[in-house]
């Protein structure tokens, strides 16, 4: 049951109710006020709600729209007046209402944390970096996850919660920040990306910071120190990260009081029938455990199979494995690994290789999941109730809630580190790594089959749930078998370079510079791909053109690549023949991603040639919807929408153009959605709609900036100079054609290269030779990147 102002949410009865009478919802509509209370720590995407409400059916976002105006007729609130659900620009849509009541039967899990608390919301009141410390076990996360939740409405750009726990090594920290906040930071663009981190009015919360404290000082130092920044960091680790203006809490153990409750309510949930014991035994046995959360909750665990006077002779011996001699946080740290250690090796031999082969998995895993790996040819019916009994020990953390329809289960780090220690030991780990590598390939090749179906959207939430798992695997894979890491990188190369997601193509780009003796084609088409985005098109396309000498898969995506930089370059020829022999391709493979963009590149070449009525007849006749993906159906509007622009109806071009970013957006396809967006606004300024065309210039140029691709910033640049000279702007139209001249990514040619000449020839007119010389110098000498410099100069006329 959920409360807030006059209404509840009852999702036993799956009722809204205002002052106990029912209002009626449609069980779409309920499942997603649903869905946006139990998120409210952080805005929801629309790939999500689609995902949470409608399945894996795919719908339009017209549904969406009219299922969030239902809610909101149903609430009291309006697209204006945000009070309960509050739409994020380009983003999603946040719950923001204060909530008066947790579920029934729910709880944060805290005992006696009540202070702490306030103190972490207090802190994060005057600081924009608060770290709790403490040792192991002492419920640094769960006090953070806390104070995340229940402040999540504070932060506009939401909370982002990055697990660094399953990180082998420092080198993963910065992108797997990026990743989750959908960020591209690579080499060559740090400063800039970082500053997009920077801006955003948003707390990250960076979970278990130890064992990478180093690389996650640097990257927290990094984005503190970018002016004018908004962001906040709430970090735990067991170290300060010695970073300025860092505000360090130390989080101590339970208080006496606070200890006896915990362990008394984990107790009953291990056996109902205890009946406790007096309260100065249970004082001296969790002053024993140094009255840590976790160690008090692992011994409560055992009592569903011993009595209290057993575990009470096991804690209390003084020559028991777990004990140390001496009080000091080092010792509450072993004593924590001692215990986890303790708890394991009284496990049953099946139920410790268990949870000894388990530890091969970087982040949470279901029963279905884990058999393959850690009990091929067993039932998952028996790995799923071992996965259970661990849970009941405290081995594992269970979490019931997830929308898979199965608990997923992840290992605490102090326990994966004895699970991983015993699985070296026992000489099985390069089996149980390399069948934890064969499946994730096996994984990674159904989503890339999925993403090329109608159940896309399945696919992409297949894939975020992959991301900790394939960071190891790929890691293992590239040191023991490169052929391997290879072909998980080309089966990532169709997700990478639709959603602009760098972290593939940096693994393909170490694997391919430790191997130059090897062909592994799918690292070098992924590293292809995103070098594409970032303007390197002479290199992008000789990549692409080697990996397409060959067949299969690999080559329909490299001959996509190729298509690709072609148009970009105004090689139409090139692109045209692409085209083609993807089409053939296509239809030999059977797949119909491929048979649509060899119809959408044909399409654009024609088009950019001069035809753009002949491209319009070639995909009304082409090619159906039917059995396409998400994506390649906003492709194909998106093309249409340039051939209709091209042809002189302007508004059937912007309808289609919003089509494709609505289809696209609602799959998470950031590529497609951004060039529609350039489309869409260069059409708003060319119909004299000044206003819609800045605003959708800064969802276009804020994507850029975002994901890094510079490819499509350059033509969203160029053609916002002739809106900056329309308005009068000439001094900004100057600069930032200073900025793009000289930029090698790509030369500018036909009605683009026309638009900059002109644009610079009125600015001639109305200031001069020499004035208009001095802004193209200051455009030539500006470091920051042309893509933010025009993202600020349009944000900056849009609030004007």
């Amino acid at each position: 049951m959920w409360r807030f102002g006059e209404l509840e949410a009852d999702t036993a009865a799956r009722e809204l109710r205002h002052r106990g009478a029912v209002v009626h919802l449609e069980p779409q509509a309920f499942d997603l006020l649903v869905c946006l209370i139990e998120h409210r720590d952080r805005v929801v995407s629309k790939l999500e709600l689609f995902d949470g409400v409608w399945g894996h059916r795919f719908v339009s976002e017209a549904n969406l729209t009219t299922r969030v105006k239902e809610v909101r007729r149903a609430v009291g609130d309006d697209g204006s007046r945000q009070h309960t659900i509050k739409n994020v620009r380009g983003r999603g849509y946040r719950f923001v209402a204060a909530l008066h009541a947790t579920p029934s039967g729910s709880s944060n899990g805290l005992v006696g944390r009540s202070d702490e608390l306030a103190a972490v919301d207090a802190a994060l009141d005057r600081a924009r970096l608060v770290t709790l410390i403490g040792p192991g076990g002492v419920g640094k996360s769960s006090l953070a996850r806390a104070v995340a939740h229940s402040a999540a409405p504070r932060w506009r750009d939401g909370v982002h919660l990055v697990e660094l726990a399953a990180l082998e090594d420092g080198a993963h920290v910065v992108p797997a920040v990026a990743h989750s906040l959908g960020v591209v930071l690579d080499g060559t663009r740090g400063e800039g990306a970082a500053r997009s981190i920077a801006m955003l009015d948003a707390l990250i919360v960076l979970n278990n910071c130890e064992h990478v404290a180093e690389e996650t000082t640097a990257f927290v130092a990094r984005l503190l120190g970018v002016p004018g920044g908004a962001v906040q960091i709430l970090a735990t680790s067991q170290v300060s990260l010695g970073v300025s203006g860092e505000t360090i809490l130390t989080v101590e153990p339970l208080a006496v009081g606070a200890a006896r409750e915990l362990f008394t309510v984990r107790a009953r949930a291990a056996r109902s029938s205890w009946e406790g014991v007096d309260d100065e035994r249970l004082d001296r046995l969790v002053a024993a455990l140094d009255r840590l959360p976790l160690t008090v909750e692992m011994a409560a665990a055992r009592l569903g199979s011993m009595t209290f006077d057993d575990l009470e002779r096991v804690m209390l011996e003084p020559q028991a494995r777990w004990a140390v001699s001496h009080r000091s946080p080092a010792r509450r740290h072993r004593s924590l690994e001692s215990l986890a250690s303790w708890s394991a090796a009284l496990l049953e031999p099946s139920q410790r290789r268990l949870l000894t082969e388990l530890s091969v998995f970087a982040g949470g895993v279901t029963a279905t999941e884990a058999a393959a790996v850690v009990a091929p040819g067993e039932p998952v019916a028996l790995v799923r109730l071992g996965l259970s009994e661990l849970a009941e020990r405290s081995l594992l953390a269970a979490d019931v809630g997830g929308d898979e329809g199965e608990t997923r289960y992840v290992m605490l780090s102090t326990v994966r580190s004895v699970a991983a220690r015993w699985l070296d030991e026992s000489g099985a780990a390069p089996e149980v790594r390399d069948r934890h590598a064969t499946v994730v390939t096996a994984a990674l090749r159904e989503v890339d089959d999925l993403l090329r179906t109608p159940s896309e959207a399945e696919g992409r939430v297949r894939l975020a749930r992959l991301v900790d798992e394939v960071r190891a695997a790929h890691r293992w894979a590239q040191r023991r078998q490169p052929e391997r890491a290879a072909q998980m990188s080309g089966s990532l190369f169709l997700a990478a370079y639709s959603s602009l997601w760098n972290e593939p193509a940096t693994w393909s780009a170490e694997l391919l510079a430790s191997e130059p003796g090897l062909s592994l084609p799918g690292a070098q088409l992924t590293a292809a791909g995103a070098a594409a985005h970032r303007g390197e098109l002479v290199g992008a396309r000789e990549q692409a053109a080697a990996v397409a000498e060959g067949g299969g898969r690999l080559r329909a995506s490299a001959l996509e690549l190729v298509a690709d930089v072609a148009l970009y370059q105004g090689d139409l020829e090139a692109a045209a023949s692409a085209a083609r022999a993807l089409s053939v391709l296509g239809r030999e493979l059977g797949d119909r991603h491929v048979e649509a963009f060899g119809v959408v590149d044909a399409a654009l070449a024609r088009s950019y040639g001069g035809d753009p009525a002949g491209a319009l007849v070639d995909l009304g006749a082409s090619v159906g919807l039917d059995g396409l993906a998400p994506s390649d159906v906003a492709w194909l509007a998106y093309t249409q929408g340039e051939a209709l622009g091209l042809d002189g109806d302007a508004r059937a071009a912007a309808h289609a153009h919003r089509r494709a970013i609505d289809v696209g957006s609602a799959v998470g396809n950031q590529f497609v959605v951004s060039v529609a967006r350039t489309s869409l606004a260069d059409g708003h300024a060319r119909a004299g709609r000044t206003h819609d065309a800045l605003d959708v210039y800064a969802d276009a140029l804020g994507d850029f900036v975002r994901h890094g691709n510079l490819t499509h910033a350059l033509t969203a640049v160029r053609n916002l100079l002739p809106l900056l000279e329309s308005i009068g702007d000439h001094r900004s139209a100057s600069v930032l054609a200073g900025a793009v001249s000289d930029d090698p990514r790509r030369a500018s040619y036909g009605a683009e290269a026309d638009r900059v000449d002109k644009a610079l020839a009125a600015a001639e007119v109305r200031w001069g030779r020499s004035q208009v010389e001095a802004w193209l110098d200051e455009g030539r000498s500006y470091e920051q990147g042309f893509d933010r410099l025009a993202f600020e100069i349009v944000d900056q006329h849009r609030h004007a």
